[in-house]
């Protein structure tokens, strides 16, 4: 049996003339695009479309990666449609499309933008938990996973298999921050959406990354390629490698490699091309995931002096609210000092109810919510293993 394939090409700007090019070449080192689509398969383009910001805040898939997949599926003889759920509870997706430039992308090119939170849902169970999983999702004849490579809090790294998560349509994927509040959990619930969606061509955005306090408040980083791969745990393997980390220390890579969906021993993946030399990426900060094995009686006690949790800086802060609206847990109120008619305020976090979601960092569009870590949590930090 052969190893497993990623393909990865360099490519430095988003060109889309670059980025089709480079995109391709990915694509004919794994056989083509033909060998995956048929002439007439509906094929449905998923991309990362986190907040409603511009292409060059880097915080969502580039609009020229997804004109360049468009034009290929084309070529293909596919019908190709485009579709996500963002995050949070700002239901007005045609503002998503508008600002992140996917609108003027699909009008120009006579490209359907399918609505997930109209178009209903199927209801899929996985390790004994129900899941539902948009429509156009699962009818597609298949489904083009376009993530982009960026940090991520909760689960240090989102990339192929963290980005099928927005195929659950509507407030659900907050809810189920919710019912997993610690990390492995919830880890565990993105694995089984990911094996729900499965199988998929996974097509990464890596020229502009994003590093540290990501998926929306880190700082862009200049990578330089795209990468290509059937297998999106070999894929997400890859990547993490180059940027310094070993895979299995990646939650969700590790419990999809556990559940055999993917490889994740990068002496048995193919790298077909070069990925270019990547020095001191930087992580996001650790979360509290040691204290998941620590019996709870202990674990709460610790918890009153080792902790993290998310702050809103007041400078960066325009008292928007959109973390509030976040919050699955309403962890972020009124403060009890503000008049009930006033509608602009800072919103005040009540840490007894907070999970440390980052649902709140996440959306805030000002990049005003940051982890504060305790002195107890310092101290251990620097004695930790990266």
């Amino acid at each position: 049996m052969g190893k497993t394939q990623v393909a990865v090409a360099e490519c430095h700007s988003y060109s889309v003339t670059e980025v089709q090019e480079a995109t391709k070449t990915c694509l004919d080192s794994l056989g083509g695009l033909k060998r995956f689509i048929k002439p007439g398969d509906r094929v449905l383009l998923k991309p990362n479309l986190l907040q409603a910001q511009p292409p060059e805040e880097y915080i969502t898939t580039h609009p020229a990666l997804v004109e360049a997949v468009i034009n290929l599926v084309k070529d293909a003889g596919g019908i190709p449609q485009v579709g996500d759920s963002p995050g949070g509870f700002d239901r007005n997706i045609e503002k998503y499309w508008r600002v992140t430039g996917l609108m003027e992308v699909c009008q120009r090119l006579d490209v359907e933008l399918v609505n997930f939170e109209t178009s209903g849902s199927y209801s899929k169970q996985r390790n004994g938990q129900k899941y539902h999983i948009a429509r156009p999702v699962l009818d597609a004849d298949l489904v083009i996973n376009l993530p982009k490579i960026k940090t991520h809090g909760l689960t240090t790294f989102t990339g192929a298999i963290k980005n099928l998560y927005g195929t659950i349509p509507g407030f659900t994927k907050v809810e189920y921050h919710k019912q997993a509040p610690q990390p492995l959990q919830f880890a565990e619930k993105v694995v089984d959406i990911y094996a729900l969606n499965q199988p998929c061509l996974h097509i990464v955005d890596g020229v502009v990354g994003m590093e540290g306090a990501g998926p929306s408040a880190g700082k862009p980083r200049k990578l330089g390629m795209i990468l290509v791969a059937v297998d999106g745990v070999a894929l997400d393997s890859v990547i993490t490698r180059a940027l310094g980390r070993d895979p299995l220390k990646i939650p969700t890579t590790r419990i999809a490699y556990q559940q055999g969906l993917g490889e994740a021993d990068t002496d048995r993946i193919e790298v077909r091309g070069n990925i270019p030399h990547i020095d001191n990426f930087k992580w996001p900060p650790k979360l509290s995931s040691t204290l998941e094995v620590i019996p709870a009686p202990i674990a709460r006690g610790i918890m009153k002096l080792w902790w993290t949790r998310p702050v809103i800086d007041p400078e960066k802060c325009n008292q928007c609210r959109k973390c509030q609206k976040s919050c699955p847990t309403q962890a972020l109120k009124r403060p009890e000092k503000v008049e009930k008619d006033c509608t602009t305020y800072q919103p005040e976090f009540y840490y007894d109810d907070c999970i440390n979601c980052l649902c709140c960092m996440e959306m805030c569009p000002r990049k005003a919510i940051y982890h504060k870590q305790s002195l107890l949590h310092r101290l251990t930090s620097l004695f930790s293993k990266s």
